[in-house]
């Protein structure tokens, strides 16, 4: 048996509410201006009830953000502290509020890693690198807690093509795309701007290429945002939960066994029916077996 590599350790995971709070405090300075207007022609009540409102939603925002930060403050206090149980229910409590990050599903990943729970392990670890796939954390722990999975499958060979555009993809996460999408947008406005104003012939040549290819590059980053995006949404990947599971020929249980598969093998659902699913293997093994066996990641 390989000796046991340490886990990479936690990842900060924050609540950050300045955006929103920013957000929600210009409202409520709008408001109050508008309210000035309304005074004139209205009754004050109206005004002092609608500011009440929109106090109370502020200070719920604020409320939430820092119970949300003290609960991971608990929960990361607890790992530390070696109560990897109380860690990882915290996390999924923060998690079930709202909060999901690709961070905040990585700890929870570490915290059932240190429980010995291989299965929840890997089916966060896997969460995690939907959201970021790329991170070197994310992939070495999972790859890490695969190491113990049982079966070993040999994976059909991906053509070279997709294996590169894959590749492509995971430098970014999907928010990432989307900013560099949305930079690179901007930057090819201001050349075309650069480029309408420019007086001389050489320039206006430079900035329109550049800005005709910035364009492009920020055409081909909303394209892979989206499909990124998309890959998320429509996921079809799944953790086997249960420690042995039969594969049949049908949804049925008296039909044909295929074959075996255990727990914290990742398989691809292909179809569902009632209480069955069909599940694919990366192998291209293909089977039935009951829905309350796997869970989606």
């Amino acid at each position: 048996m390989k000796k046991i590599t340490i886990l990479s350790p936690l990842q900060k995971v924050k609540y950050s509410h300045r955006f929103t709070d920013l957000i929600i405090f210009l409202s409520v300075i709008i408001s109050a201006i508008c309210g000035n207007f309304f005074l004139v022609i209205s009754d004050k009540r109206i005004f002092k009830v609608g500011l009440i409102i929109i106090l109370s939603v502020f200070i719920s925002y604020v409320s939430f953000a820092v119970t949300t930060n003290a609960a991971l403050d608990s929960a990361n206090a607890a790992y530390k502290r070696g109560d990897f149980e109380k860690a990882a229910k915290v996390y999924e409590t923060v998690l079930s509020a709202g909060l999901e990050s690709a961070s905040l599903y990585y700890n929870i990943g570490n915290a059932y890693f240190r429980l010995r729970n291989i299965p929840k392990s890997i089916l966060y670890y896997e969460r995690a690198k939907l959201k970021a796939p790329d991170d070197e954390d994310i992939n070495f722990n999972l790859n890490l807690a695969s190491g113990y999975i049982v079966d070993k499958i040999n994976s059909i060979p991906e053509f070279f093509v997709y294996t590169w555009i894959k590749s492509i993809t995971n430098i970014f996460s999907v928010n990432q795309w989307s900013y560099v999408s949305l930079l690179l947008f901007i930057l090819s406005l201001i050349l075309i701007l650069a480029f309408l104003f420019s007086g001389k012939v050489i320039l206006r040549k430079l900035f329109f290429w550049l800005g005709v290819l910035i364009l492009i590059l920020s055409i081909i980053s909303t394209v892979i945002a989206i499909k990124s995006s998309s890959a998320i949404v429509n996921n079809k990947s799944a953790i086997v939960m249960q420690a042995v599971t039969t594969a049949k020929s049908s949804p049925d249980d008296n039909s044909t066994d295929l074959f075996i598969i255990h727990e914290g093998t990742k398989v691809t659902i292909n179809e569902e029916l009632d209480d069955w699913c069909e599940i694919k293997l990366s192998d291209g093994n293909v089977g039935w077996i009951k829905t309350k066996d796997i869970q989606k990641i």
